[in-house]
Formats: C-alpha cells, structure tokens, sequence
C-alpha cells in the first residue's frame, strides 16, 4: 500500500487520492452510525511529541501507526480521509523570552519543556479547531498524553458542551503542586479543568475550560495519593478497575452514557481520549507507565464500539503508544484479524482500537 508520509507544514494530502476507493465507500455501512459528524471525512494529525514525560519514543507513535496499516483500514471503513501529517514539538519555534521578574510569582516554574509543550499543544489546537470547524471527524496520533490539553481545548471551540470519554490507568490531573514528577502527561486533564493556580509559560493563549461533569474516566488502576484527593474532593467521575471487576464493562458504559447524558436525544458531542496503557500491560508492552492488572483486549473493544454506538463521536486521540518499548516480535496474523493490520503488539492494538472507534462492527 502506498502511504503518505509528510510534516504539517508541508500541506494536506487526500489519503484517498488514487486509490479508487468509490465502490468500497458504497458498500460501507459504518459511518452511517455517526450522528453529529453528518460528513464522511476523517481528518488526521500526529502529533509527534515526548516532552511530556521522560522517556524516548512516543514522538515515533504517529509514523508507526501509520506504518502499521491505519490509513488503509480508515478507508475501508467507508471514510475519506485527510492525512495532515505531524506536528514536530522538536521544530517548533520558540521565543526564548524569559518570564519578567515582576511576573515570575505568577507563573509555575517546575513543569518541564512547558514552553515547548505550549507551543506543541496551541498548535494542535488551530488543527483540530480547523477540522471540527468543518464537521469533520478530528483523529490525533500521539505522542504523550500531555497533547489532550491541545486535542480538547480545540474541540470545545466548536462544541461548547463537549463530553469526554477518558480511557486511561492513570488520572492525568495531578496539579504542579501535587505532581511527583512534574511532566505535564500527568496534569492536563487538571489544566482543561481550570485547576492550575498560576500561569504556565507557552499555555497563554489556553482560555476554554473543560466542564467538570462533562468527563467520565475508565480504567484507573494507577493513582496518586494527591490525586485521588483531586478527583474525590472535586466529585469528578470515574470507574476505576475495581467497578469494571465488579459490574463489568458494559454496565459501567451505560452508566457513562447516562451520567453524560448521551442517552436522551440532544446536540451532543463526544470525545474519546485513549491511553494505550489503560490496556494490560501483556497486551501492550510497548508503552512507558506500564500497571499491572490492566483492561482486556475484549474491554478495550467494547468501549470504543460502545462509545460510537451513541452516535455523537467526534473526535478521538490515541495516545502513549511508544514503539522503543515493544517487543521486536511482530504480532501472530489469526484467523478473522484485518489482514491490513501489521507490526508488533502494541501498535496493531492501538489500530484496532482506532478502527472499533471509527465504526467497525464485528457482525
């Protein structure tokens, strides 16, 4: 298959362009589902990034996703896809101005790479605003989870009341007071809140707030003592592992879909927010705040599948997928796997989980 791979600045391309994918698009039904999105275009933006936290290789997320099939499985799916490339934080310009001394009281100073990260994320921001804009689809490749403050901020600009769906082991709204690390893949949830009490250099222009009951979180297993504090004291809602053992997973989605109210007709809008290390750790190695005790490879699934049910998706960003940290082996082709679908572990989860999001039924 031919795919195309280029940086954002250089200019879109229709991922469709000589494919002859006419007659696969009439035969598709699964977009059909989609509600809100009332187009068939998808559009896509990597965003590749590792500043939000310590390690190497999630800046390699985006290419490897792609490289292991996603264009063609988007297509497939019925959709016409724009690929916008990547998004580089490492070729971002940046001021070099330093914070004023008189202003510096008003700023947190320990966030590492915030000003790299500001810029990374305002960029991200116009994209995803750009194609929400224009009613279509919005697709982010990560890279950290750090690039959601960029992701969803873009998304309210269009859809004020924009629900959140958070598939993550971790609760990512630790505050620079309270973080143990001080990377900011732990606290953006936190910043969309409005939490933060100081500025943070490169984040200026982020004025839109998440509502605090428009944000369900699935699959917490690994958390903070201070940040169990946050989320409790501030009544943010959540299903950890301990409520999908107990109930399991297809109560806690009903439950999600009525707690955000999807399940009464409306003007909604959603956003799924996709954590590769929600997942098992034997399912996915290659991702790098690896907890054991994870989410099923069935699990995995039916959330996405659920979530699209609703018909009110609009936009969903995978995230953490780190291709330094997978197992070399590529992954064993079974019997009914898309046969587009190709590499290790962790990078075929993470397409697949993509394409159950985007529309794929299993009958």
């Amino acid at each position: 298959c031919d795919f195309f791979f280029f940086q954002a600045e250089d200019g879109i391309r229709d991922a469709q362009e000589s494919r002859g994918l006419g007659d696969v698009y009439k035969r598709q039904k699964y977009i059909k589902t989609f509600k809100t999105i009332t187009s068939d275009k998808l559009e896509v933006i990597g965003v590749s990034v590792k500043e939000g936290q310590d390690l190497t290789g999630t800046e390699l997320g985006p290419e490897a996703l792609r490289q292991a099939g996603l264009m063609k499985v988007l297509e497939d799916l019925g959709w016409n896809v724009v690929d916008h490339g990547n998004i580089v934080s490492q070729e971002l310009a940046l001021t070099g101005d330093e914070i004023p001394a008189s202003e510096i009281e008003k700023y947190y100073t320990t966030l590492k790479h915030a000003d790299l990260l500001g810029k990374t994320c305002q960029s991200l921001h116009n994209k995803v605003k750009e194609f929400s804009s224009r009613n279509s689809f919005s697709l982010v490749l990560g890279g950290d989870h750090g690039i959601a403050t960029g992701t969803i901020s873009g998304l309210i600009e269009t859809y004020p009341d924009l629900k959140i769906i958070w598939v993550d082991a971790h609760g990512d709204c630790n505050i620079p007071e309270s973080s143990p690390s001080g990377n900011y893949h732990g606290m953006p949830v936190a910043h969309l809140l409005g939490w933060f009490k100081k500025q943070v250099k490169g984040f200026e222009w982020l004025t839109t707030k998440l509502k605090p009951e428009n944000i369900v979180f699935i699959g917490l297993r690994d958390i903070d003592e201070d940040e169990k504090d946050l989320l409790n004291n501030n009544k943010i809602k959540y299903f950890s592992i301990h409520e999908i053992d107990k109930y399991g997973i297809g109560e806690i989605m009903e439950n999600t879909i009525k707690y955000l109210g999807l399940d009464k007709e409306g003007q909604h809008a959603v956003h799924l927010s996709y954590d590769i290390d929600a997942v098992d750790h034997s399912h996915v190695p290659g991702t790098g705040t690896r907890a054991r005790g994870g989410l099923s490879y069935r699990e995995a699934h039916y959330i996405c599948r659920r979530a699209v049910e609703t018909g009110y998706l609009v936009g969903m960003e995978l995230v953490e997928v780190n291709p330094f940290l997978d197992s070399e082996i590529q992954r064993e082709l079974l019997h009914g796997d898309d046969k587009n679908i190709a590499g290790t572990e962790t990078v075929c989860l993470g397409v697949e989980v993509i394409k159950s999001a985007l529309g794929h039924t299993l009958v």
